[in-house]
């Protein structure tokens, strides 16, 4: 499937006269270019938009509740930084979606052209701080990792500009999703079947949309280009590394091509990422550590709907992790964002491979209700010096209620049973099950 999927979306990130990134800069070009007869200024549209989002959990075999974390929980079983375990019970900051206000807006340049820009910040709902993975403390006690793309930037969900022609599609420039990120979350409503942040293990962890680290789910200095043909669409961004010994040091390339009608709906997509960073805790006071390596990872994922009220989803990814290009250049540097590097390191020799498969499906019980499940598999081979494969299995279901348009009531579950490679420690003392259940509030406005 893998090298299918290569094949079906035919373009070599390593190519020495056509890059995706000369690709997406030509189509910038010729869409600033259409732009440049247009005369005279129209009004520019501009909005606040936002989701809150705030419910109870509880959570078995975890660690303490974080004040600073994105969602205050980590229900995947991940380890927290702290040497008790337990059923813990509190404030989960958007159970279904990650709480965030925004700012955008829109200009008619006329002849089909527009103008427009995106900001978008997340934050803590439960205390109203800005959202942070939680890896740095000023107190130099850090709590939990997991969307480590949340770390303290202002905008850090989102900061964009951008340009469109209904003819030759829209270009935008700053920090974006990438595009695997969008087919999880957003494109043709999502093809993550439970598609809530604490109860679906690809739409929490950001590893998943960044193909193998979650630091990449969202892409910094990047240009996007995306194009509709009728029911077909299709997606290019380019991040630019800026490293002035080796140009291609800190990019990354995407393609995303893909079919959406009403009732059925298929993505695909495959990325390059060069010199990319996995960040994790550090005990001094706002720092991290930091490990580069190269992503390549790709996608395939599609719905349909069986009758009115049912539609099916399913998905398959494929990540492959590596050595980084120029671990030299990579190993120099002191900052990421506004932490300090403490202990930088380098991705290995050896490959390791990630095999990730879901299925679900969405059922309309009425108007109001909808009801959700899916399951999960990754798997991890034996690689390098890890003698042992490994499975995480996720079984997720949940239940919305709509009390109007914009607001909602939700419940859910996920359970989850890791073995092998994937638990933290050996022997029988091991943890295997991370059970979370939780209900909450979604306003959005």
């Amino acid at each position: 499937m893998v090298g299918w999927l290569a094949r079906l979306i035919s373009i070599n990130f390593n190519c020495k006269k056509y890059t995706l990134g000369v690709f997406v800069m030509k189509k910038a070009l010729l869409v600033a270019v259409s732009l440049s007869a247009v005369s005279g200024v129209a009004h520019a549209d501009v909005s606040l938009y936002g989701v809150l989002d705030l419910g109870v959990v509880q959570m078995t075999n975890a660690g303490d509740i974080s004040p600073t974390f994105v969602t205050g929980a980590v229900p995947t079983g991940a380890q927290p930084n702290t040497a008790k375990f337990g059923t813990v019970r509190g404030m989960m900051n958007g159970g279904e979606s990650q709480s965030r206000w925004g700012i955008k807006g829109s200009e008619d340049l006329g002849n089909g052209n527009k103008a427009f820009f995106q900001l978008e910040s997340a934050f803590s709902l439960g205390n109203g701080t800005l959202a942070t993975s939680g890896l740095a403390g000023g107190a130099g006690t850090p709590s939990m990792v997991a969307d480590t793309a949340l770390n303290g930037q202002l905008f850090n969900r989102m900061a964009l500009i951008g340009l469109s022609n209904n003819d030759l599609g829209a270009v935008t420039f700053g920090r974006q999703y990438s595009l695997q990120l969008d087919i999880i979350g957003s494109v043709g409503g999502g093809y993550d079947p439970v598609n809530a942040q604490m109860f679906s293990p690809i739409n929490f962890s950001g590893s998943y949309g960044g193909g193998g680290a979650t630091d990449n789910s969202r892409v910094d200095n990047a240009i996007k280009y995306a194009k509709k043909f009728g029911n077909f669409n299709v997606n290019a961004l380019y991040g630019f590394g800026g490293m002035a010994t080796n140009n291609s040091a800190r990019s990354n390339a995407q393609l995303n091509a893909g079919y959406e009608a009403d009732r059925f709906g298929v993505q695909a997509a495959v990325q390059s990422a060069k010199d990319t960073t996995n960040i994790s805790p550090n005990a001094a006071p706002n720092t991290v550590n930091a490990q580069y390596l190269n992503l390549t990872s790709y996608m395939l994922a599609g719905r349909y709907q069986v009758i009115d009220p049912l539609t099916l989803k399913a998905g398959y990814e494929r990540m492959q992790l590596s050595a980084p290009g120029d671990p030299t250049g990579d190993l120099a540097m002191t900052q990421i964002y506004q932490y300090n590097i403490g202990t930088p390191s380098a991705w290995g020799t050896a490959q390791k491979n990630l095999n990730v498969y879901w299925l679900g499906a969405n059922y309309q019980i009425s108007p109001a209700m909808k009801a959700s499940v899916a399951f999960y598999d990754v798997s991890v081979p034996a690689w390098g010096t890890t003698t042992t494969n490994g499975t995480d299995k996720y079984t997720s279901a949940m239940l919305e209620y709509n009390l109007s348009k914009n607001t909602n009531l939700y419940a859910a579950f996920m359970l989850d049973k890791k073995s092998g490679n994937f638990l933290a420690t050996s022997g029988p003392g091991a943890i295997t099950n991370f059970n979370t259940y939780g209900a909450g509030l979604r306003v959005k406005f």
